[in-house]
């Protein structure tokens, strides 16, 4: 299609066509012309110099359909959402600059952005999805989103959502309120409920302490705008508190959460930047003033000697954990003792397919076990981690500590701690992400015990590799049956007739540390057991990054926790470049 419309404007060039009639010969464009001619703005279009930033049909599509009934049916209404899609002058591509504002028709102004690690641009946070579509009197860029004119700044969409009164009130206790007219901004906004979930007694708190109530609330704002089209996966952003602190971006499958807060409503377009609505997870807290509210909150707890149970039942994220502590028959033995707690979220217990969760309600003994593997004998604080401690759990077993540094972030058993050194008077709790389960044994174990796995599992006992594979703190990126056959018979006959060639080829799918999701990031390069230690390349692809790369292999299943490691599966085998001829031909 996109072929047709260049040959098509090839001849518009020649016949000199204007911005009208260049729409008109895109069939993409259809909905957007005729309802510029139901505007009656199709002369005007024609006349002039413009740059129009022009939806598809399939953006129109998207709108809901009592708006674009309502759009249809006044005109002048409809006239001024086109008009803000129109910009006087000629703006090309190479004119963009991020932040930038153009002044439209309607007499308002669209925000510029350009996100250089996907190379996205977006118009009030629409993608531009086709740059410089010429014409005689300026330019066309498609978009994929019909843009509406905002409503105000961003505290006058606080004002106008019944939803974000009570955040609209602190940010006016706070002094705010002239901070968030300032330019450029996005706020991830709490609804009522989020701020009612927080409980009276950090409520109070609040009331009573401005700076904290202050900083708390900048920390909901980052001082540069980040429509969702700029968001990504494990993305970091500094906010407007005191020290900076960041916000943690996440996605899972197509929700986008912020630290432990989901977005149920984004890219609300303000004058002045972009709201995003979070949920009721939890007010979003800085780390340093996490502590101060908890320790705030929990004053009491100290005096009366709450325990680990009673500390997680007073908080609203853990009320899973807690009916499931109490099912196992476990309240008891954690109240007395000392013990450190990976405590899983509501929202990691959710992530947890429904058959497993339900066939733990309905045997105790596997759920003693399970939350057991969350429970360490001893007193852990953040400060004593270490990359690779192993820690022994109730349940016998071990959990692994890892620290990535080029992101902090501290996972366990591949699970990343969200909240950490949260006091009991017989421990600390640490809040996890994702429930973990015991592993199934060694490396060599889980490929003994995946059919999927069994070609890999063979060429490693020919290899002789199998007592390297039971070394500790490995990450085995493990190709599938079908990735081998993909190899073909010529390059597996190779590497049947060349043990040192197979060896090598394998080694090159282990690497010598555990490196969890978590801990991967694009375009890292992580060396390899093999004789030369190649690297290999780590890519993410998405705007969520919901696929992760290794050279050109997608990982298909990831964080398979093994007691020695970590297996991730991936669907084709890995060859050093310097392999390729001898692993093809032969010869080197």
């Amino acid at each position: 299609m996109l072929r047709v419309f260049c040959l098509t404007l090839a001849l518009h060039m020649v016949l000199g066509r204007n911005l009208v009639q260049v729409l008109q010969s895109s069939p993409s464009e259809s909905t957007l012309v005729s309802l510029v001619q139901k505007a009656g703005l199709a002369g005007a279009l024609g006349q002039g110099t413009f740059t129009i930033f022009a939806p598809s049909n399939a953006a129109f599509a998207k709108l809901p359909a009592d708006l674009l009934a309502s759009l249809n049916s006044d005109v002048n209404a409809l006239a001024n959402v086109l008009k803000y899609h129109v910009v006087q002058g000629s703006i090309q591509k190479k004119d963009a600059s991020n932040e930038a504002q153009l002044d439209t028709l309607a007499g308002s102004k669209v925000r510029l952005n350009i996100y250089s690690h996907n190379h996205v641009i977006t118009v009030e946070g629409s993608t531009i999805t086709n740059f410089d579509i010429e014409a005689d009197n300026g330019y066309i860029h498609v978009i994929d989103t019909v843009m509406l004119p905002p409503e105000g700044s961003i505290v006058d969409i606080a004002s106008g959502a019944p939803e974000l009164s009570v955040l609209l009130s602190k940010v006016k206790s706070a002094n705010l309120v002239s901070a968030l007219q300032g330019d450029a901004l996005t706020v991830f906004a709490p609804t009522d409920d989020a701020f009612q979930r927080l409980g009276s007694t950090i409520l109070n708190n609040l009331a009573s302490n401005p700076q904290l109530l202050k900083e708390i609330l900048e920390y909901h704002v980052v001082p540069h705008t980040e429509y969702s089209a700029g968001l990504y996966n494990r993305e970091y952003l500094r906010t407007l508190d005191t020290h900076h602190d960041v916000v943690r971006i996440g996605t899972l499958g197509s929700s986008v959460y912020v630290n432990n807060a989901r977005v149920t409503k984004a890219d609300i377009a303000a004058t002045n930047g972009v709201v995003h609505i979070i949920d009721h997870k939890t007010i979003q807290l800085p780390f340093k003033m996490l502590r101060v509210v908890f320790c705030l909150t929990l004053a009491l707890h100290a005096v009366l000697g709450r325990n680990l149970v009673q500390v997680l039942q007073s908080s609203p994220s853990e009320s899973t954990l807690v009916s499931l502590v109490q099912k196992a028959g476990l309240a008891d033995a954690l109240g007395q003792g000392t013990f450190t707690i990976f405590a899983p979220s509501n929202a990691a217990f959710a992530k947890l397919p429904a058959d497993l969760l339900a066939s733990l309600n309905s045997d105790v003994n596997a759920l003693a076990n399970v939350l057991k593997y969350h429970v360490v004998p001893a007193s852990i604080q953040k400060k004593d981690a270490s990359n690779e401690a192993q820690l022994d759990t109730l349940a016998g077993s071990k959990v692994r500590l890892n620290i990535y540094s080029h992101n902090n972030v501290i996972t366990v058993e591949g699970s990343t701690i969200t909240n950490f050194d949260i006091q009991a008077d017989n421990g600390y709790i640490h809040v996890i992400d994702t429930v973990m389960l015991p592993p199934e044994g060694s490396i060599v174990d889980i490929a003994s015990s995946t059919p999927d796995l069994s070609v890999l599992l063979s060429k490693v006992k020919q290899a002789n590799l199998v007592s390297a594979l039971q070394g500790d703190a490995l990450t085995v990126f493990a190709p599938t049956n079908d990735a081998f056959q993909r190899l073909g018979s010529r390059v597996l006959n190779n590497l049947a007739s060349n043990p040192q060639l197979l060896k090598e080829i394998l080694e090159y799918h282990v690497v010598p540390h555990t490196e969890y999701s978590a801990g991967l990031y694009n375009r890292e390069h992580l060396r390899t057991l093999d004789t030369h230690h190649d690297v290999i390349r780590i890519g993410t692809s998405g705007r969520a990054s919901s696929s992760v790369h290794v050279n050109t292999a997608t990982v298909t299943k990831a964080d398979i926790g093994a007691t020695n490691g970590v297996v991730h599966i991936i669907d084709h085998v890995l060859v050093p470049l310097r392999f390729l001829g001898t692993a093809i031909f032969g010869k080197k």
